[in-house]
Order: structure tokens, then C-alpha cells, then sequence
């Protein structure tokens, strides 16, 4: 990979800020950190029309590298934005920070995984100014960059960051081809299941012998993920994860831990939830209090 795309693929990731925030275009303030994460799969598309809308006019986009600080204006990067539709290039969330001034103006701090053709290529942060000029929110300024970890990746697990991605989706789908085996193997011996009913506390041979029937039946569910976000502990021997999942009940969040056991990745504890709109809450309870 040249230098100029280089510059270019992590600078794009600066776009994912975009999303429906700007396209509101209402003076209102939007929640940043949600209306990022929705807009991700969007922006990743390569939406080159949708993310010229996000920003001034006058916007610009630079890359900050030890030694390099290239910048070019929006219209420029338009033409970049589109290689990312083939899905060749993807950006995963690490972790998001908003600093609201209360003034008009916001910064947003996003610190990711870059992935080429699935391989994990670097590990960054873009920095970026909104402005409210009476129009709604909007891009002024990003700033784009490599960003060194203050906990160095252990070189022996190094694969397991990009894998781990890959081996949850795998889980995820082994349940929808009901592959019995593989499904409960990604398990970890103590592993913990917390379903959406009240009574759903499930040990690994609970969960087990539970499946089972439905699973050699050819019957399961299937889970697609929206977007994910994960962390590790300091030596990157512990995960844990949040992430959104198109369902047959809706969207529904899942959280879990993962743990290396032997060298292995195995998911120690999963817990799935229904979202229930707040203003939704009240009638939730009353329905849930009704007598079967």
C-alpha cells in the first residue's frame, strides 16, 4: 500500500463520525456516541454523496504522523471515500469519548482497528471538531492519526485482536446452521447463558442439553451482528465485548467475556437483552405484571 492511499484509508476513518448527526441539520443536539455507531455500516459503504453533506464546505481532513501532517480539503477526499464500497476496507470501534463544551462546540475522540481484506493493518484515533453555526452540527476539522497503545500488544496473542471478531460472527452463525459441536466447542467449561427470560440462567450442559433437540431438529436462531466493540485487559489474555445484533426479536444487545483457556479463545459468559424504548417502559411493566 502507497504512502498517499495509506494517509487516505486513515483519514476516511474520520468519516464514520458523519451519520444521520448531520444530516439532521436541525440546531438540536444530537447523542453523538449513539448516532456514530448507527451511521458506522452506512459510512463504511463508501457513501461518498451521504458524507459530503456531513460537513462545511470549507472542512478539512488531515493525517498526523510522526514526521507527516498532510491535509486536503473535502472535496478532495470525495474521491477516496468510494473505494471503500467493496468492502475491501472496514473500521471497528474501540472506544468513544465526546467532550461537549456547551457552546456550540464538540469534540469527538474515536480510537479504532483498521482492517484490510479482514487483517487488522493498524490501530488509531481521529479527533474531530463539530461546529453548531446556526444550522445544526456540522465538521470542521478532523484529524486523523496512528495511535500507540499505552498498553503494548502482546506479540504472542497479536492475531488473537483481529480474530476474535471473526470467531464471535462464527459463533453467531454455527447457531443459525445449527452446528451443535462447533457452537457449544467455541464454550468455555464454566460458560454462563443469560436469556431473555427471567428464568434463563443457563450453565454450558444446561444451555447444552437444552439446544439440543431443536439444534438436531435443524432449528436454532440466527444473530447478525450491526456493530461490535471490544476490549482486553492489559496482557490481552482477557475480553469482554458489547454488541448489537439484528434478531427475529429486533435489535438486541449481547454482552460477553471472553478468556484465553490453553491458548484458545473460548467465551466464558454471554448475556442477550431485548431493548425496550423508554417511553415504551411503563406499558412493558403493566404487560409483564398481567397473570399468564
Amino acid at each position: 500500500m502507497d504512502k498517499c492511499m495509506k494517509s487516505y484509508l486513515i483519514i476516511f476513518t474520520c468519516l464514520i463520525f458523519g451519520g444521520n448527526i448531520i444530516a439532521q441539520n436541525t440546531g438540536e443536539k444530537p447523542d453523538f456516541e449513539a448516532e456514530t455507531m448507527a451511521f458506522l455500516k452506512v459510512l463504511n459503504a463508501g457513501d461518498s454523496t451521504g458524507i459530503r453533506s456531513f460537513f462545511f464546505e470549507d472542512a478539512q481532513v488531515f493525517h498526523v504522523e510522526e514526521g507527516v501532517y498532510e491535509g486536503m480539503s473535502i472535496e478532495s477526499f470525495m474521491t477516496v471515500a468510494e473505494s471503500f464500497a467493496s468492502g475491501k476496507y472496514q473500521e471497528e470501534f474501540i472506544e468513544i469519548k465526546v467532550t461537549d463544551y456547551e457552546n456550540g462546540l464538540v469534540y469527538t475522540d474515536v480510537t479504532f482497528h483498521f482492517f484490510v481484506d479482514g487483517e487488522l493493518t493498524h490501530i488509531g484515533v481521529d479527533h474531530c471538531m463539530w461546529l453548531n453555526k446556526g444550522e445544526g452540527y456540522k465538521i470542521e476539522r478532523l484529524y486523523s492519526s496512528w495511535f500507540v497503545p499505552k498498553v503494548q500488544i502482546n506479540p504472542e496473542v497479536n492475531d488473537n485482536l483481529v480474530d476474535l471478531n471473526l470467531m464471535l460472527d462464527g459463533w453467531h452463525e454455527n447457531a443459525s446452521k445449527t452446528k451443535f459441536e462447533a457452537y457449544f466447542g467455541f464454550m468455555a467449561e464454566d460458560f454462563i447463558f443469560l436469556g431473555t427470560d427471567p428464568s434463563e440462567r443457563w450453565t454450558k450442559v444446561e444451555f447444552a442439553a437444552y439446544c439440543k433437540p431443536y439444534f438436531d431438529a435443524g432449528k436454532a436462531w440466527t444473530f447478525t451482528r450491526n456493530w461490535r466493540n471490544i476490549y482486553y485487559n492489559a496482557d490481552n489474555t482477557v475480553a469482554w465485548f458489547e454488541e448489537s445484533l439484528d434478531t427475529q426479536m429486533d435489535e438486541c444487545r449481547g454482552s460477553g467475556v471472553l478468556k484465553l483457556v490453553d491458548g484458545e479463545w473460548k467465551i466464558a459468559h454471554y448475556n442477550l437483552t431485548v431493548l425496550i424504548e423508554n417511553e415504551k417502559m411503563k406499558k412493558f411493566l403493566k404487560l409483564r405484571s398481567k397473570k399468564k
